[in-house]
């Protein structure tokens, strides 16, 4: 009897990480982040670049719809922060939200991008952080499009208090608890909840431990009234882990926003949200004209 071929199952590649450039790119600490870049169509390129800052941790595929629509007239540069696998992180790399906002403003300045044609796209975490750049005139987008931009770091209870003292090997144990809160309290169906625990599941615990103790206990609430640009803010109502309160209140905090409900956490991944982006470029271009 013959012995059946063992069958190995491949990682999930997404459709933007097929088509686009990958580059590795050096930030003014010597610690290389990843970008993967396209270009659109010359015949249906509207002129502006889409720079997208995810949230913390988070996997490509989870913005594959979201980047396949977007790639067909818009520049994309999609940006992996340092806590990812993908950057070149060392003992002696800087940390911080400072760092972090930094290396949006050194990546935007290796690619030499125009910020009159840029559209800074930030998510959750990634969201406050373009905020803080803005405000420290690190860079200056055409047009910014904060999702539910947080002002305090989002962690399971009682894990905040764990993160100084809890050794990285524990972190098999604290799995099944995250892995629990997510699909309990944090997601509104099964794709987001896969979504993040795939980023668990990728995660580099040394690397998140070292990153999250520089992040989780401060509060980032004086950064927003201090935004002057004109801000798309996008909220999603019925999303469980991104609470629309939050993005309300932060509504209040900015002087010069736009708020938008698109209601579902899928709506923000998807083609839902490049339209409304195509939609308010069309404003904004309006109001700077």
């Amino acid at each position: 009897m013959k012995k059946k071929k063992k069958e190995y199952v491949l990682p999930l590649v997404s459709q933007f990480e097929k088509e686009a450039k990958p580059l590795d790119v050096m930030m003014s600490d010597n610690t290389t982040t990843r970008v993967y870049t396209t270009k659109a169509p010359e015949d249906k390129r509207n002129g502006y670049t889409l720079f997208v800052m995810p949230g913390w941790g988070t996997v490509l595929p989870a913005w594959d719809k979201f980047l396949v629509d977007a790639m067909k007239d818009f520049d994309v540069v999609y940006f992996e922060s340092r806590e990812k696998r993908s950057s070149g992180f060392t003992r002696k790399s800087d940390l911080g939200m400072h760092r972090m906002a930094m290396d949006i403003k050194d990546t935007i300045t290796n690619l030499n991008l125009d910020e009159s044609k840029l559209v800074l796209f930030g998510s959750c975490i990634g969201a406050t952080t373009l905020a803080y750049g803005m405000v420290e005139e690190m860079y200056n987008p055409f047009m910014p499009v904060l999702l539910a931009p947080p002002g305090r770091f989002e962690v399971p209870p009682v894990f905040r208090q764990l993160i100084p003292i809890g050794p990285t090997f524990l972190w098999p144990v604290a799995k099944p608890i995250i892995r629990y809160w997510i699909n309990k309290f944090k997601s509104e169906d099964r794709e987001q909840a896969a979504k993040y625990i795939r980023t668990m599941e990728e995660a580099d615990p040394r690397r998140w431990k070292r990153l999250g103790l520089r992040l989780a206990y401060k509060r980032y609430w004086k950064t927003f009234p201090k935004v002057k640009n004109h801000v798309l803010l996008i909220a999603a109502e019925i999303d469980k882990m991104h609470d629309a309160e939050v993005t309300r209140k932060v509504d209040k905090m900015i002087e010069n926003s736009t708020y938008l409900n698109l209601q579902t956490n899928r709506n923000t991944h998807t083609e839902v949200m490049v339209e409304t982006i195509r939609e308010y470029l069309l404003k904004f271009e309006g109001k700077n004209h």
